[in-house]
């Protein structure tokens, strides 16, 4: 018997399972707070330059003489300003001591200074003033990582994000080896030592260096976390199972919100993410080895026992002689460059590879630029994630309903369209119509959560059963890509700055997304269709019609069809 035909035998969602599926998505909540919390820790606020010589100075007007100074001493600010001042220059011919004693004796400040010459010269500022309406202190503002600097936000977290790429290969390599628990236990101590080393980071340039460890500990934790969990579900419940990891990460970012919201500083928020991770390292004794990782390392008894918890639980009873040595046969398998010997695999492969980039493009980019739509932080963040969460019930709910291709499609232009649409009322600038660009926003972000749930499924029926792991991890590289990028794009607008500095983020992530969601209309449906076992069965998919087939992974009830595919989840 095949390992997924015990599981239909003795139960496939019983209470054990249950149980372990929900100790093992406790990592998910910490992963998704933990990467979505640069909203708040790296947030930029509204600033100017301090005034010199001027040393209760503060962004906040104090009063008339302070209104006075600051506008004797500060340009007025363009379009490229978050507020109403410039950011970075000041005046060069402003006496700070002549003009407060002047206004202590009730002289003006402009008989002091020629306010109305074109020619005043300015000079870059060293010291700034910041907006503490919002957040008291953020990496940012700590270090004043602002003006010319405001780019290094960018670097972060792309630094991230490229460490996720290389935590998804390496620490993928040691869940295989050493086992999924000696790999989560790992992921944990390096997540537990990266967060309290930010914490207690001197200098901006100390995180820039932990933050690619942080990344392969936090994407190679929810990874392997979530596949440990999905092992032990039956196949006719790993769709849904697979698409609630997505909805726990959903909750880990709403988890972050309260922590951001009443705390407002970014050092203690680094610390109750540090902290948090410390009652995680009870999994060690929680939860079993993955039982298919175990019968793959032929330990025969080690994966009954686990076998047998499960029966007791669903009362019922283990086959005889069911563990052996075929039972972790997978078939054969082909090499990676197979996906491109004949034009129709290059065609289609490429296409999903640019909507993996695409997909992850657009649901980084929204979430990361939620700062940067105008209103409050915090209720943007709010309603992101909600709209997130939404997107993923919906996808489930419509996935084995009107198909994977049309459902892809519409998430991804509807999508693009909404982002193209801010473009509107951004640039009008009134307060009603910021509730437009930001509720414009959120339907970007809902339709991109819930492509993110169908493009797995549909990228994992398309490839042949022989290159199906390799196709799926060769997407995890090109989603990555896509997160690598968002950070840029997303500060697009503070980097470039000018009139449409809020709508350029918006125009690219509407660009790519419409061309991704288009370019999917030249893939296959795949709902109730037998899923192609080899190289020649991918190239011959659109020629006939294939009967549903019952071997594998992804089940559908509905249609008694199931999916053999990598046990992993999106967001690697």
């Amino acid at each position: 018997m095949k390992f997924d035909e015990i599981l239909v035998s003795i139960g496939e969602f019983g209470w054990y399972q249950k149980r372990v599926y929900f100790i093992m998505m406790l990592p998910a909540l910490l992963c998704g707070a933990q990467v979505m919390s640069v909203v708040f820790t790296m947030a930029i606020p509204a600033y100017r330059c301090e005034i010199p010589g001027y040393g209760k100075d503060s962004y906040e007007i104090q009063g008339p003489v302070h209104a006075e100074i600051v506008d004797m001493s500060i340009p007025l600010g363009g379009d490229d300003s978050d507020g109403p001042y410039q950011e970075c220059y000041v005046y060069t011919d402003v006496n700070v001591t002549a003009l407060t004693h002047a206004r202590s004796e009730n002289v003006s400040g402009q008989l002091l200074v020629n306010v109305s010459s074109p020619d005043r010269g300015t000079r870059y500022c060293q010291k700034w003033v910041y907006d503490t309406s919002e957040f008291y202190s953020t990496m940012m503002t700590e270090f004043n990582a602002v003006c010319q600097d405001k780019i290094l936000r960018s670097h972060v977290n792309m630094a991230g994000f490229a460490g996720g790429l290389f935590g998804s290969i390496f620490m993928g390599i040691l869940a295989d080896v050493l086992g999924r628990k000696v790999a989560i236990m790992a992921s944990l101590v390096v997540q537990f030592g990266t967060a309290l080393g930010v914490y207690l980071a001197p200098s901006f340039w100390v995180i820039i260096w932990i933050k690619p460890i942080a990344g392969i500990a936090t994407h190679s934790l929810f990874a392997i976390s979530a596949t440990t969990g999905i092992e032990l579900v039956g196949p006719s419940k790993r769709t849904f199972t697979g698409m609630m990891v997505e909805v726990m990460w959903t909750i880990g970012v709403l988890l972050i919100l309260p922590v951001a919201y009443i705390s407002r500083d970014w050092r203690e928020i680094q610390l109750v993410l540090c902290l948090c991770t410390v009652p995680l390292f009870s999994l060690w004794w929680l939860i079993p080895e993955s039982p298919r990782w175990l019968l793959e390392k032929k330990k025969y008894k080690e994966t009954e026992k686990i076998l047998e918890k499960i029966c007791s639980s669903n009362k019922t009873k283990l086959p005889l002689g069911a563990v052996d040595s075929s039972t972790a046969d997978e078939g054969p398998q082909a090499k990676v460059w197979g996906l491109f010997t004949h034009r129709v695999l290059v065609i289609r492969t490429c296409i999903v590879f640019f909507n993996w980039l695409a997909v992850n493009l657009l649901y980084y980019g929204l979430s990361l630029n939620v700062g940067n739509l105008g209103g409050s932080t915090y209720l943007n963040f709010f309603l992101g994630a909600v709209v997130e969460m939404l997107g993923y019930l919906f996808a489930l709910f419509l996935l084995d309903r009107t198909g994977r291709r049309r459902l892809h499609c519409a998430g991804m232009f509807v999508g693009g369209l909404a982002c193209l649409a801010v473009m509107l009322p951004v640039t009008l600038g009134d307060d009603g119509d910021q509730w437009a660009a930001t509720a414009l926003a959120m339907m970007g972000k809902f339709c991109a959560s819930s492509s993110y749930g169908v493009l797995y499924i549909m990228s994992a029926e398309l490839f042949p059963t022989v290159l199906r792991n390799s196709g799926i991890g060769f997407c995890s590289i090109f989603e990555n890509v896509g997160g690598m990028i968002s950070p840029y794009i997303a500060d697009l607008g503070i980097i470039v700055g000018g009139p449409f500095a809020k709508c350029l983020p918006m125009i690219v992530f509407g660009v790519v997304s419409i061309m991704a969601g288009l370019l999917s209309l030249l893939l296959p449906e795949t709902l109730n269709r037998k899923l192609p076992e080899t190289i020649q069965d991918a190239i011959d998919f659109d020629k006939k019609e294939r009967k549903p087939s019952i071997n594998g992974y992804f089940h559908d009830p509905s249609t008694d069809t199931e999916l053999r595919v990598p046990l992993a989840t999106s967001k690697i």
